[in-house]
């Protein structure tokens, strides 16, 4: 196993996470303003779009205290999901890991959830989009919860854990004990002296990764009908224009958590099943966590017309008046 400084630089983990925290405060912030102002959507896809935000600022906020560094070690058989960045006690940084691994498939279910109900809005189903709203947050909520459980459980590690990854933690955080998470293809028995199964910690994983394809399925289907239903149905050109950037930002708010969280944490469990070890990624593997919730709404702005021109027409405001108050001083 290769030594602490070439697996994990501590502080360049901190600088990075709060440096992505701060973009993510700003252009979440940014993007729900923009988003209030533009008029071709409706009130419910700018409460989705808000509450989108929200969830992303909360996730920075996780990754800015937890900085995680995901590990496949094969001496263990386990994947470590180690807390670095601010020094914090055990439990609460292990709270906050169970809390980080919980959005991470929470957030990735928003924008299939998501796309799901947008579905039923270009069908135009008034009553059958309040109870597709309502029954999309309930399951989103409901399969949280059971991962939170599951993690918990399986996740956790006992004393004979803590006596087996001390070392392995400090090599991965680089900064000695702290929190951890182990997902284990066997747990290491010291009375019988050998590695045996731990099915509870199989059962997350494996929850984890359905969760995961299953949305992923679920938005290609559901983006795939979305643009069949809108080039076959509008007939009005504002209502089809509004639907087709909608579907854009759903399409992008997609991508990227498939691109920085999804595919890591594929790689990151899968390779177990390979006995693949994944040391070298630890060190990259958290800044495109990190990246997502700020890369997310910078992308949104740019890519989406309706929003970029919203967020263009603030500028200008902002510079014109900062203009007229210089000149006001200058008289």
């Amino acid at each position: 196993m290769q030594s602490s400084d070439n697996i994990n630089n501590t502080w360049f983990d901190e600088f990075n996470s709060v440096f992505t925290g701060v973009l993510s405060l700003i252009f979440n912030i940014a993007l729900i303003l923009v988003t209030s102002k533009v008029k071709i959507y409706s009130d419910y896809v700018k409460r989705m779009q808000i509450f989108g935000a929200v969830l992303r600022l909360i996730f920075s906020v996780l990754i800015v205290f937890s900085s995680p560094t995901l590990a496949y070690i094969t001496d263990a058989e386990a994947v470590y999901i180690v807390k670095g960045g601010f020094s914090l006690p055990i439990k609460l940084g292990r709270a906050m890991l169970i809390t980080f691994v919980t959005f991470v498939i929470f957030s990735c279910m928003g924008p299939p959830m998501q796309f799901l109900q947008m579905v039923f809005i270009v069908k135009k189903t008034t009553r059958t989009q309040k109870n597709v709203v309502l029954t999309t947050t309930i399951i989103s909520f409901i399969v949280s919860l059971i991962s939170t459980v599951l993690i918990t459980f399986g996740y956790v590690p006992d004393a004979a854990d803590d006596q087996l990854s001390e070392y392995i933690v400090y090599n991965l955080n680089g900064i000695g004990k702290s929190a951890y998470l182990i997902a284990s293809l066997e747990r290491y028995d010291y009375t019988l002296n050998d590695f045996v199964a731990d099915p509870i910690s199989w059962a997350c994983t494996i929850y984890i990764m359905a969760v995961l394809v299953i949305t992923t399925v679920i938005a290609m289907v559901c983006w795939t009908i979305i643009r069949y239903e809108i080039h076959k149905g509008s007939r009005s050109t504002n209502s089809m224009k509004s639907q087709q950037q909608l579907n854009m930002v759903l399409m992008v708010q997609f991508i990227l958590p498939f691109l920085t969280i999804h595919i890591p944490f594929y790689v990151s469990f899968l390779m177990p099943l390979f006995r693949i070890e994944t040391s070298h990624l630890s060190v990259y593997l958290p800044y495109l966590f990190s990246w997502c919730p700020a890369l997310n709404p910078i992308l949104v702005m740019i890519m989406v017309k309706s929003i970029r021109e919203k967020a263009f027409d603030a500028m200008s405001i902002g510079s014109r008046s900062h203009s007229t108050i210089i000149n006001v001083f200058n008289r």
